[in-house]
């Protein structure tokens, strides 16, 4: 028997074979080129091109984020400026494959100097090098297969595009030695409903050796075993037959949202991005939107959406939901989203620059046309939408943005609370907005100091961190004096247990993936609201991610029955 021990990502358990998946790129030799100057060039382009399109054709077949960062992706393969700086190194009399893997490399310490969200582009930037490699050499990039019994998938990370055709109910569990809690290895099982365990240090060595192996994956406590012995093979089972029972059980649910089961209204959203999402949330039985992205219809234009566009597809978007609530965030631009149409100066650290609502500050009129679409789409759907803006730090910011989408029109104004500063400005924020609502994710890496998508600083992103639960507890309490509904929309809230303590903390909604809201609901169901503030207590008083995920579930016994 070997055991390991990562961050249980997306929650689960899992008992099988498993497959390693290794990557074999063609390597890039520094000698001269045997072609003339212009076939090389179009050797390099043609590969470029095919490494784009299917990108985008993957973006195409894919909804929510993994569609958005698909589309970012494909935007970073085809960027005039990657293709410039392989020219130059072919020019120098070098061969394409070469000249693309230098110039990808002089990229990725661009973008790791940069920290923050655009030093979490590298291992997308380092996956399409390898995409570009292997169409010049004429080799198939390798794949994950499709199996033909359900397997547990171990890799040293996945890329979004390696996941795109991933088959759910063929993958068992997945476990990667990188990647970290909200890295997009982890975003994307929790939207697939596949367990993961990320960040587990030694599984890709541990893997080679044990070919044939029996592995058990328990995605609640982090935990892989390599031949488990007979009585871990026995929980396992039990903890999959319990998964199976509840997702076949209904839950308690009244119009206005999900009941706890003393009779508490707890209402549930679901985050989403484009229309491809709406019919998904509505089946898994969300009560409305509690994060309507806004990013793609932004992401591969080179012009914005013209006003008459927006108020069609935003009309489009609502109208499902009539008579429920849907929360439009607007524009996130910035660091990792770059837009062809707003000219973004070269700052040292864009993750700390212009993104969110501070792009306002030179293009005003982008932000005027959306909530200007927003209101009258609003009216066309007939529809309850709330109006958010990402990135606010600062009260004044607040009131400008309230101030400018009632202008329009818009009844229910609220902000982001992603950057630490405006946890310390809840009070003055939760009485100012209509309401608030908390991005973990972002707020999570920006008080630890620590990148999303960094293996080695993985620990700091575990959304049972103390620090970042006590932030919520001083956000939520400042929404209960002022009488403020506090939400959460980042992956936090995606999370069964987690969920259940925010809610103990004050927060009074939640919004989650599609694919874990019904887990979300029957935890929300099988507790008690004094249960659940039971939970947030013990939390806030332990001092480690571990210990607060211990002493939180000491509280939350009913979560076991579940297999949560």
């Amino acid at each position: 028997m070997i055991a390991l021990n990562g961050i249980a990502a997306s929650s689960g358990a899992a008992l099988g074979q498993f497959f390693l998946l290794t990557t074999e790129i063609p390597v890039p030799s520094p000698s001269p080129s045997t072609l003339p100057l212009l076939e090389e060039r179009q050797v390099l382009t043609d590969a470029i091109n095919f490494v784009g399109a299917d990108l985008e054709a993957r973006a195409t077949r894919s909804t929510g984020e993994l569609a958005e960062i698909l589309t970012a992706i494909g935007e970073i393969a085809t960027d005039p400026a990657l293709l410039e700086e392989a020219f130059n190194v072919i020019a120098q009399g070098h061969n394409a494959s070469y000249a693309i893997s230098l110039a990808t490399e002089i990229f990725k310490e661009l973008l790791e100097s940069s920290g923050g969200y655009l030093a979490e582009r590298v291992s997308d930037v380092a996956n399409i090098c390898d995409r570009i490699l292997c169409r010049i050499a004429g080799v198939e990039y390798p794949e994950i297969p499709q199996f033909i019994v359900p397997t547990i998938l171990i890799a040293r990370d996945l890329s979004p595009a390696d996941t795109t055709d991933l088959e759910s109910d063929q993958i068992l569990a997945i476990v990667t030695e990188g990647g970290g809690p909200t890295s997009h290895t982890a975003i994307i099982a929790r939207s697939r409903g596949i367990p993961a365990v990320v960040a587990c240090p030694g599984v890709v060595e541990y893997a080679r050796t044990q070919h044939g192996s029996l592995l058990g994956v328990d995605a609640t406590t982090g935990e892989i075993t390599f031949n488990p012995p007979a009585e871990i093979q026995s929980r396992l089972v039990e903890k999959v037959e319990r998964i199976l029972k509840r997702k076949a059980q209904l839950v308690n649910r009244t119009p206005l949202g999900y009941q706890t089961r003393d009779g508490q209204t707890v209402p549930i959203y679901a985050n989403i991005g484009g229309l491809k999402d709406v019919d998904v949330a509505l089946k898994a039985g969300a009560d409305g939107v509690g994060l309507l992205r806004t990013e793609l219809l932004y992401l591969d234009r080179k012009l914005p959406p013209t006003l008459e566009e927006q108020i069609q597809i935003y009309t489009d978007l609502f109208t499902p939901f009539a008579g429920q609530k849907v929360v439009i965030r607007t524009l996130d631009a910035g660091a990792d989203k770059p837009m062809a149409f707003i000219n973004f100066d070269h700052e040292p650290n864009p993750a700390l620059g212009v993104r969110g609502y501070r792009t306002v500050y030179k293009h005003e009129d982008l932000l005027r046309i959306q909530l200007e679409a927003i209101a009258a789409a609003t009216i066309a759907s007939g529809t309850n939408v709330w109006v958010m803006a990402p990135m606010i730090t600062l009260p004044q910011e607040a009131a400008n943005f309230v101030e400018m989408a009632k202008s329009y029109g818009i009844k229910t104004v609220g902000v982001m609370i992603e950057v630490p500063a405006a946890v310390f400005h809840a009070d003055e924020l939760t009485t100012i907005c209509d309401f608030v609502s908390i991005g973990t994710n972002d707020l999570g890496q920006y008080l630890h100091a620590a990148d999303r998508e960094s293996a080695p600083l993985a620990a700091f992103n575990d959304p049972w961190q103390p620090a970042l639960l006590r932030a919520i507890y001083q956000v939520a309490q400042a929404g209960l004096r002022n009488n403020c509904p506090v939400g959460v929309c980042g992956e936090a809230a995606s999370d069964a247990a987690l969920a259940s303590v925010l809610l103990g903390l004050g927060v009074t909604s939640l919004s989650c993936s599609v694919s874990t809201l019904r887990d979300v609901a029957a935890a929300v169901s099988a507790l008690s609201y004094p249960e659940l503030q039971l939970a947030g207590i013990a939390a806030l008083a332990a001092g480690t991610s571990q210990k607060t995920k211990e002493s939180a579930r000491a509280q939350l016994s009913a979560l076991e029955d579940l297999g949560l």
